[in-house]
């Protein structure tokens, strides 16, 4: 009894002290428990773990509530649904189109000119980034069932599509500015391998901007058996490493190739401005549409991602509603700027003279049409493109 009643702080001949000491004591603990239990709500709004917390869970990482798009909330219809559809149908368009483009610059490849050279580069990259859509469609309804190698693999291949893009797009932009505000013929004369080279270079940097995603993305499992493919973030090494694929990305992967672009295309439309050629209008409006389109499509998506590097960097208030809302629009900004693969066809090859020419000449050996059809659809383009042959490198043909 000393013991119990020294434990409870009562004294052992008082019995009336002793019901008023458990009863105080009883308070005590309730109080101490409400101190210490932490709601249900709150767990689930918390965030990140506390600096102390060195284990590396994604439990504490990420705001778990049912519409975090980290988790997935795999009952709404617009990412269940609606975009595994957008991603099919530019799988199947993209896919039809990039292909297109590299069976008419393989057929007639003795007659690339060094931006068609380019864009064959540009639609290899493309096709590459299309044929992992049927992933991403799996992964919307099934979560990711493929593995950590493909998870790997086909993450990089996402980033090297852009990076590539952007780099070969600035080079397409560099082509033409040398070709137009420059010497044409000096510039035309430049041998088809110092091109090739220049692509394995791009390349080859895409890969090395890639490596942290070959190195660090991993699939994780949540309570529910679902798997994600993700990029972590924890610890100083994954934290380091996701700062510096950001910064790259927003870098190297888009401000730098669009500004060489604009310049370029700004010295371009000035040179042909101040000329007397009856394709200066054509060439300018294609001018514009090349920048405008990467930049319609791209921008959004890297508006989104800047706000949420600073959310990470806990520029802002903690708020997983937030969040949970970024994460929906980098979901939605991806896709409109993945369409810049489909758009690509019509953009760099079917308003081009040249490519239109090649493309019917290819039907008419298939004998889809004939051969006087054929010349008619080419006596109708040359009038229409005033005195430009079908060789002529210019910012409208290719």
């Amino acid at each position: 009894m000393q013991v119990g009643c020294r434990t409870w702080g009562c004294s052992a001949l008082d019995l009336p002290g002793v019901a008023e000491g458990l009863g105080s004591c009883v308070q005590k603990l309730s109080s101490i428990n409400k101190t210490l239990s932490v709601p249900q709500s709150q767990v689930e709004l918390s965030g990140y773990y506390e600096a102390e917390n060195t284990t590396p869970s994604l439990e504490g990482y990420f705001c778990f509530n049912p519409a975090s798009s980290v988790v997935g909330n795999q009952g709404d219809p617009f990412r269940k649904v609606f975009m595994p559809l957008i991603y099919l149908l530019m799988f199947v368009l993209g896919t039809l189109g990039n292909a297109l483009v590299l069976v008419i610059l393989e057929r007639f490849k003795r007659s690339r000119t060094t931006t068609e050279n380019f864009l064959f580069h540009l639609t290899l990259a493309n096709l590459a980034l299309l044929l992992t859509f049927p992933f991403s469609v799996v992964e919307s309804l099934a979560g990711w069932v493929f593995g950590k190698f493909l998870c790997k693999i086909l993450s990089a291949v996402h980033k090297i599509n852009f990076y590539c893009s952007s780099m070969l797009l600035g080079c397409i932009a560099v082509d033409r500015y040398l070709a137009i505000v420059y010497a044409i013929h000096t510039y035309r004369k430049r041998r088809a391998r110092s091109i090739h080279l220049t692509c394995t270079a791009v390349w080859l940097c895409s890969l090395l901007l890639t490596l942290p995603d070959l190195i660090f993305m991993e699939v994780w499992t949540d309570d529910s058996n679902r798997s994600i493919c993700y990029f972590p973030e924890v610890g100083i090494d994954g934290n380091n490493a996701w700062l510096a694929t950001r910064f790259l990305y927003h870098t190297v992967g888009f401000f730098v190739p669009l500004l060489v672009m604009c310049y370029c295309y700004m010295a371009i439309i000035r040179a042909l401005c101040q000329s007397q050629r009856l394709q200066r209008q054509k060439a300018v409006r294609v001018a514009i549409l090349v920048t405008g389109i990467f930049l319609l499509c791209w921008s959004p998506y890297h508006i989104v991602i800047f706000l949420n590097t600073l959310t990470k960097l806990e520029t802002f208030t903690k708020n997983c509603l937030l969040e949970d809302q970024l994460d929906t629009a980098i979901m939605v900004t991806e896709a409109i700027g993945f369409t810049h693969c489909c758009l690509n066809p019509i953009l760099y090859a079917f308003i081009g003279v040249k490519f239109r020419n090649d493309f019917f000449r290819i039907l008419q050996e298939l004998g889809c049409i004939s051969q006087e059809t054929l010349q008619e659809i080419l006596e109708v383009t040359r009038k229409g493109s005033g005195i430009e042959s079908d060789n002529t490198t210019s910012i409208s043909t290719f």
